[in-house]
Formats: structure tokens, C-alpha cells, sequence
């Protein structure tokens, strides 16, 4: 704290020194008018007096006359001067016409013309501050002024750092593994805002590193299954008893290996929307009829196997949309994806525009629904509702959690509800470029 004391006070020191100058200088000019006219007041009646003794005299024996008449009974400093000495400006001739003398060296010397031949002035000047006074005098008010200074920037630096040493502290502590901790400041605080910040940060690299920390243990916990089955099938294909069955083993390991692929891909853009770059959220124009075409193409097979019709509302549907393809085409895929999964017979999709602006699509399905208290955690990471781990219905568990992601990228929302075919309602929204600017 002493070396940010002192920082600060060799600041304001020199502030305070080039503001009192500043200061000085700038009443000084403003003031100048004043100061010359309360002058004049103060020395006029002296000029009159020494005006009305000398001018009755020859020039000759006015220098006598100064020594030994008037200097023995005046505190001012006399003498005379010949007019090549003078050389007034045309300010001081001015004064000189107005006035009847001229003021130099801020008002501390005086000259003014006498008659006669040859012709003289008289200099009158003004007794000076004692050198030894004025240094003491400056010193005095310059000690005062930096032992002032120093006790308020004490009262003021103390505060500031005690909020920055909690704010160290709190950045140590934090350093060393405690997410929990935050910086505790005074609502009066000078650094308050920085205090929030660092606050803000410490939620979401908790937030972040807790996120972290959950994915991994239910990555680790996910391979587990398709690990184990494939560890069961090679030691199936070492034993004479299964190679009649060797055709498939092979296939049935193929499909975990499909399976652990999948899994690993959607992690892959599950971890890569965790904060979506500017490519990802960059929106392009693409056709609605080629798009959910593409989508349900890819499912045909899956939704042929188990006997459930996909099809599409034509009622509202717009021509074009704008979306990022890539992104907004995976959310689309594994919601028909999870509704041919848990459907009995029947899927329908529409994709129409907001009132508010943007767009909104429609995956309903046939199937047995979401009770009320899943539909918030069915789209958190590796949460499933069907908890079984085959391959017809088990999945990854990352589906909705990616389509959750997608639909932020994309400033947008996801919900679930009860569906007018009885099933689920998937109702997924996002807004435009074009209507976010707006």
C-alpha cells in the first residue's frame, strides 16, 4: 500500500502545483484591471505629495532634495531617472494620460514625469518582500498543501485499496481452485464495477468448468455401454461356439462402432457450440422445401423401419428462411430423429413465420409425450427419459441438448409441449438477421 500511496500523492502534488499556477496566472490576467485601478488608489495621494514638493524645484537640485528632504521620511525607494530610461509602451502612455504615472513590475514601481529642463522622472518603488520571508512563507503554504493533500488521498486510497486487496485476494483464491469464491466490495466502492466484472467472470468460468466437469463424467459413463458390448462381442468372435453367428457379431459391432462415432460427432458440435464463433452464427438464405427435404430423407429409413409417416404442412409454409445450413439443419435432423424414435405411427412438421419476427418450426409427433417435469431437463446433456440403452431407443443423450444450442446460436428458443397428435410438441424459434437488427 505505501508505494501506491506514495504513486498517488506525487500525482496529485504535481497536479497541485500546476493547478495553483494555472490558477495564479489565470486570475492574474482575468483580474489585471482591478489589481491596476486598486494600485492606482492606494499611491495616487503619495504622487500628489511628491508631485507638489519637487516640482517647485530646479531639476539641478532635485537628487539633493530627495536624499536629504523627502527619503529620510518616506519608506518608499526614490529617485530620478532621464527619460531614455523609460521607453513606455503605448499601454503606459495611455496610463500615463489618464492617470498621471506609469505602473510597472505588478504594481510595485511607479514613474511619473517632472517639469523642467532637463527633463527627469521620478521613480518611486515600492519597499520589497524580504527574500528570507517570502521563501518561508512559500514553503510554509507549500507543506501545508502537501500535508493536506496527503491526508485526504489517505482517506481516499485507504477504501481503494482494501477493495483491491479483497479483489487480490479473491483472484488467488480463485487461482487455486475455489470457483466459489467472489469478491465482496462496498456498495460505495470506487472499483465497484471492476469487482462486477470480475463477479461475472467467476460465474461463468464456474458455470463453464462445472459444465465441464458433468460432460465429462457422462462421456466417460456413455462409452461405458458400447465399450463393454464391443469387449463382449470380441470375446464372442474368439469362441468356437459363436462362429456360426459370426456374420452377426460383426454387424453388431460395426453398430457400436457407428454408435461410438455418432456419439463422438455430436460431442464434437455440442462442445463447439459452447460459445458460437462468427461463422457459426452467420445466417445464409436457403429454400424450405429442399431444406426439410433433405432432413427427412435422412430418417426415411429410420422412420420406414418402424412404420411412422412424416410429412409436411403446406399451410404457412414460407419459400425461403434464413438460417446457418449446417447448424440449424443438424437441430432440425435430431428432432424428426427423436420424434421417429418415441412416435407410434405419425409425424407432422411446419415451419411458418413469427408475428414478432423470425420463424418458428413445429415437430409433433404421435408418441407418449414429455410429463411437465422433464420438459425443462430433456434438453440438458446426456438426459434421457427413455433410460434404456438399446439401440432402438437408447441414443446419445446429446440431441436436444445440441438443438438447445442451436437455437441460442440463432437467438432463439426451444420448448416441448403436449402436441395436438397427443405426443410431444417440439416448438423451436429464431429470429433472422434482418428482424434481430430491428
Amino acid at each position: 500500500m505505501l508505494k501506491f500511496t506514495i504513486r498517488i500523492f506525487v500525482v496529485a502534488a504535481i497536479a497541485y502545483i500546476a493547478a495553483s499556477q494555472l490558477v495564479n496566472r489565470s486570475l492574474g490576467y482575468l483580474l489585471d484591471s482591478v489589481s491596476a485601478d486598486l494600485s492606482y488608489q492606494a499611491v495616487r495621494g503619495q504622487m500628489y505629495a511628491l508631485h507638489k514638493d519637487l516640482d517647485p524645484i530646479e531639476p539641478e537640485s532635485r537628487a539633493a532634495f530627495i536624499r536629504d528632504t523627502l527619503r529620510p521620511h518616506y519608506g518608499l525607494e526614490l529617485k530620478l531617472v532621464t527619460p531614455e530610461r523609460i521607453e513606455a509602451t503605448d499601454k503606459e502612455k495611455q496610463d500615463l494620460a489618464t492617470r498621471g504615472f506609469i505602473m510597472r513590475d505588478e504594481y510595485n514601481t511607479y514613474l511619473a514625469p517632472l517639469p523642467g529642463e532637463p527633463r527627469q522622472w521620478l521613480e518611486m518603488r515600492l519597499p520589497g518582500e524580504p527574500t528570507l520571508e517570502k521563501w518561508i512563507t512559500w514553503t510554509a503554504w507549500l507543506a501545508l498543501s502537501l500535508v493536506l493533500a496527503a491526508v485526504l488521498l489517505l482517506l481516499w486510497a485507504l477504501p481503494v485499496w482494501r477493495d483491491l486487496d479483497a479483489l487480490r485476494n479473491a483472484t488467488l483464491r480463485m487461482g487455486q481452485g475455489d470457483l466459489a469464491v467472489r469478491a465482496r466490495l462496498s456498495h460505495f466502492s470506487g472499483i465497484r464495477h471492476v469487482g462486477e466484472s470480475f463477479n461475472q467472470m467467476a460465474e461463468r468460468i464456474a458455470a463453464l468448468v462445472e459444465n465441464q466437469r458433468s460432460l465429462t463424467n457422462a462421456v466417460s459413463h456413455e462409452l461405458r455401454t458400447p465399450l463393454a458390448r464391443l469387449s463382449f462381442e470380441v470375446d464372442m468372435l474368439g469362441q468356437d461356439k459363436f462362429q456360426a453367428k459370426r456374420d452377426q457379431i460383426l454387424h453388431d459391432m460395426r453398430t457400436d462402432i457407428s454408435e461410438l462415432e455418432a456419439m463422438v460427432d455430436e460431442l464434437l458440435v455440442y462442445a463447439r457450440l459452447e460459445r458460437p464463433t462468427e461463422d457459426i452464427v452467420k445466417q445464409e438464405t436457403v429454400d424450405v422445401r429442399d431444406w426439410l427435404g433433405e432432413a427427412l430423407a435422412q430418417v426415411a429409413h429410420q422412420a420406414d423401419s418402424r412404420g411412422v409417416r412424416c410429412t409436411v404442412r403446406d399451410d404457412g409454409l414460407p419459400a425461403h428462411v434464413q438460417l446457418h445450413p449446417r447448424y440449424m439443419s443438424r437441430a432440425l435432423l435430431n428432432l424428426v430423429q427423436n420424434a421417429v424414435r418415441y412416435a407410434n405411427a405419425r409425424i407432422e412438421i411446419s415451419l411458418t413465420g413469427c408475428p414478432a419476427g423470425g420463424y418458428e418450426l413445429i415437430v409433433d409427433d404421435d408418441g407418449p409425450g414429455v410429463a411437465p417435469a422433464d420438459r425443462e431437463r430433456i434438453f440438458e446433456p446426456f438426459i434421457r427419459v427413455d433410460e434404456s440403452r438399446d439401440r432402438g431407443t437408447g441414443g446419445a443423450g446429446l440431441g436436444l441438448a445440441i438443438v438447445k444450442r442451436v437455437a441460442a446460436s440463432h437467438k432463439g428458443t426451444i420448448e416441448v409441449q403436449q402436441g395436438p397428435l397427443g405426443g410431444a410438441r417440439f416448438i423451436l424459434r429464431w429470429m433472422s438477421p434482418r428482424d434481430s437488427a430491428a
